[in-house]
């Protein structure tokens, strides 16, 4: 079958079948332009066409597939790679399953080029961040994302968090809302500690003070969002901030369960502006992490450092944008509880 599948290749090019075999086994002797006539073929017909030996191969580790976000910045990161012509894998360390270490000793095993490492533990500032320093110390090219490591000197790629939050709570203001609610994340993790330090910021700035019972801190989940969503709900916020759409999603959920009509009794705003946000009910007002501009220079910054390139790292941080939409109205006066934050 494979030597049919080769002679009907040779055929259908116009070569022969040694140059077809040339091409499946990546050996010299066959023009470049013939080469790519043969590798095109072999897609047409079905067949598996062999990577350059040359091309570079790497890792992409995302913590978790359920929120949106990971697999949706995974996917643009592995396209943007590609364009270099790299090719990558994606693994997600989840709590049940491969860690983050298991897949980063899998992928060394297997002599991977390069490893681009999304909110894994350098996202923890308390978290043991030794083997960092030991892939870098083996020369193994990194771009880390959603966090960094102190003095490490390898590109950093995230968002400005904290401006997302002031953003979220400076459009709720805006339409009359004095008592926003935040919905936060894990506290160890950098990218919570950064929104909540914006939220805090914002609420200052316009109120003088903030209330603690306006911050539920769980998971960035839908069930983290829904119980964060009743503690909100019974402390009388108007608004509630989530650190993630998956997590408006439970924040919506619960507004449904204690009665409440969003935007009507209860605003909502998400983060992330993944596809769920365009599609909730009612769609979400969210905070967007603008993803293929961040793809862009995690696949620049990593082909840079697998051709040889000794540029000098850098910290990519890149503004957010709220995008409004049906989740978010003007505060009613009339709301259960009231006045502005702990004044």
């Amino acid at each position: 079958m494979a030597r049919l599948s080769v002679r009907t290749i040779a055929k259908r090019v116009g070569v022969s079948a040694a140059t077809v075999s040339r091409v499946l086994n990546d050996r010299p002797g066959v023009a470049e332009e013939t080469r790519a006539r043969v590798l095109q073929a072999m897609r047409e017909q079905g067949m598996v066409a062999p990577a350059p030996v040359s091309q570079p191969f790497v890792g992409i580790i995302v913590p978790e597939l359920d929120n949106p976000v990971f697999p949706l910045l995974a996917g643009a990161i592995e396209t943007k790679l590609g364009g270099h012509g790299v090719t990558a894998l994606i693994g997600s360390s989840t709590k049940q399953g491969p860690t983050e270490l298991d897949y980063i000793a899998s992928l060394v095993r297997q002599r991977i080029q390069g490893l681009v490492l999304v909110s894994g533990r350098h996202a923890n500032p308390s978290a043991d961040h030794g083997f960092y320093w030991q892939l870098h110390q083996q020369q193994l090219p990194m771009v880390l994302v959603g966090g960094h490591v102190p003095d490490l000197p390898v590109s950093t790629v995230t968002t400005d968090e904290a401006a997302g939050a002031a953003m979220a709570v400076a459009h709720l203001r805006a339409l009359g809302h004095t008592r926003i609610g935040l919905a936060g994340g894990q506290g160890y993790l950098r990218p919570s500690q950064n929104r909540l330090r914006g939220y805090g910021r914002e609420m200052r700035r316009w109120f003088g003070s903030v209330d603690d019972a306006l911050y539920a801190e769980t998971d960035y989940s839908l069930t983290g969002g829904h119980a964060a969503g009743l503690r909100l709900i019974d402390a009388g916020v108007t608004a509630v901030i989530a650190g993630s759409d998956l997590m408006a999603l439970g924040v919506l959920a619960a507004a449904r369960q204690a009665g409440l009509s969003v935007p009507g009794d209860l605003s909502v705003v998400g983060y992330d502006d993944t596809y769920l946000a365009a599609h909730s009910d009612p769609p979400l007002t969210t905070v967007r992490q603008p993803v293929e501009q961040m793809a862009g220079a995690v696949a620049t910054a990593l082909w840079e450092r697998l051709q040889g390139y000794h540029t000098p790292h850098v910290d990519h941080v890149f503004p957010p944008a709220l995008v409004a939409r049906g989740s978010t109205g003007p505060a009613l006066v009339t709301r259960r509880s009231t006045g502005p934050a702990a004044l």
